[in-house]
């Protein structure tokens, strides 16, 4: 089981149906798992903040952009549709942190 970057992953398959999804018959528990996969390009969801998009204090960072390689899934947070009301809900899943978009390619998870 990962860290944090599986408490978010999960909030964000509650919070919609689209993150995540392979196939119409994916669990969320699958759906999470493929947001967490680190495959050629990395995961959707990853623990700490890697790169510091978060100025190094995010608790889990959130990839937007389309992988593209084999087997891939839907992205986490769609920015120029329906994602921050997702990221919204998801924020409630998670309870003491919450969901900000860095630009429309990267979301970071802060404590509240």
């Amino acid at each position: 089981m990962e860290g944090f970057a599986k408490k978010v992953a999960l909030a964000l398959v509650k919070a919609s149906p689209k993150p995540g999804r392979r196939t119409e018959n994916d669990t969320d528990e699958e759906r999470a798992e493929n947001l967490l996969r680190s495959g050629k390009y990395g995961p959707y969801v990853a623990d700490g903040d890697p790169h510091e998009w978060g100025g190094g204090g995010a608790v889990a960072t959130i990839y937007m952009e389309q992988k593209g390689d084999k087997g891939d899934c839907a992205k986490p947070l769609d920015y120029y549709g329906d994602g921050f009301d997702v990221a919204f809900t998801a924020s409630d899943y998670l309870g003491d942190y919450y969901i900000e978009f860095v630009n429309a390619a990267v979301a970071v998870v802060y404590p509240a």
